[in-house]
């Protein structure tokens, strides 16, 4: 537990005094509490005399690594991600070091924290750790950064035969299929499913897409099937289920030998939809939280069981700790 004030050196290098008061480190709600009283009190900054500034300030935090650059870890061998526990307690130097960054953006708010590419206001960590708060695009693609570069720091004893996409490939599809990705396929190699991130913008929900190139199928992972009905969720996927067979054909994905598929079917027709029996939501935010909980399960072929509305908020914290210290956690 920590007790009264705590100093410790700011992210632009000065000594800054952060109170965090009462806070029990075991406990994630009284951490995402404080942190939401920081980030999601609205007018905090301006009751307490704290004049905003018209030009911001950026702080890199971390950069991007490129696959080919990334220091794979020295982990026993026993050691994949079949042995990841999801429920894993977060480090207490991690919350510290959350907190004291969430404090910085409280007294500050024109902070702008770079993380990889994304530029992060305020607003970005106040929906993240907010119960219900919407995540964006921004979050979902941060998120799924730092899943492949944590199984790319383990493929020294675990190869993986899967990818995913960030958010912009489904934006092309909302676009009328003005298709530009084709260079994803081509680097597909050794991947036999690929995991993408789905907004469907009618509905204003996530769902998870895993796009199967041996069964040639795509199956939905959706969080709350109350509210599209299957049918209109196989018409607003439909020029998906088109428009990979097409394209795989085009690139003589299959006739190359890279992939002996399994379809009982013509491939190049288009594929089956399947909408997946998973756990669901009981509110109206965490749709976004899912699907990235989603990803990184079935991508570590580990059971759906702890996706569950009552584990949200220690995901959100989580997440939030992964995306300060630039690195998802180990098994």
């Amino acid at each position: 537990m920590l007790v009264g004030d705590d100093i410790g050196e700011s992210t632009e290098g000065t000594k800054v005094e952060v109170t965090l008061g009462d806070i029990d480190l075991d406990q994630p709600t009284a951490v995402l509490s404080q942190l939401n009283v920081w980030l999601n009190d609205e007018g905090q900054g301006v009751e307490r005399g704290v004049q905003l500034r018209k030009r911001k300030r950026i702080i890199p935090m971390w950069k991007i690594v490129e696959a080919s650059e990334v220091v794979q870890k020295n982990l026993p061998k026993t050691t994949g991600l079949r042995t990841l526990d999801p429920m894993k307690a977060i480090p207490h130097d991690d919350m510290v070091k959350l907190l004291k960054l969430c404090s910085e953006w409280r007294h500050n708010p024109n902070l702008v924290m770079k993380f990889g590419n994304m530029e992060a206001k305020i607003e970005f960590f106040a929906s993240l750790v907010k119960a219900d708060g919407w995540l964006k695009g921004d979050h979902i693609d941060l998120g799924l950064y730092l899943i492949r570069k944590r199984q790319q720091q383990l493929e020294e004893v675990e190869i993986s035969d899967w990818t995913t996409t960030d958010v912009f490939f489904m934006n092309q599809f909302s676009e009328r299929c003005k298709w530009q990705g084709s260079g994803l396929w081509i680097g597909l190699a050794e991947h036999y499913k690929v995991y993408v991130p789905c907004m469907l913008p009618k509905y204003k929900h996530w769902v998870a897409l895993e796009i199967d190139l041996i069964q040639c199928e795509i199956k939905v992972y959706d969080s709350m099937v109350s509210l599209i009905p299957y049918q209109s969720l196989k018409e607003e996927l439909g020029p998906l289920s088109i428009t990979i067979p097409n394209l795989l054909h085009t690139l003589d994905f299959y006739e190359e030998g890279v992939y002996a598929n399994e379809c009982t079917r013509d491939w190049w027709c288009p594929w089956p939809i399947h909408r997946v029996d998973v756990p669901q939501q009981a509110n109206q935010g965490d749709c976004g939280m899912f699907v990235l909980k989603y990803i990184e399960l079935l991508s570590a072929e580990i059971p759906l069981a702890t996706c569950t509305s009552q584990n949200m908020p220690f995901f959100r914290l989580k997440l939030a700790a992964e995306i300060a210290r630039g690195d998802a956690y180990m098994p």
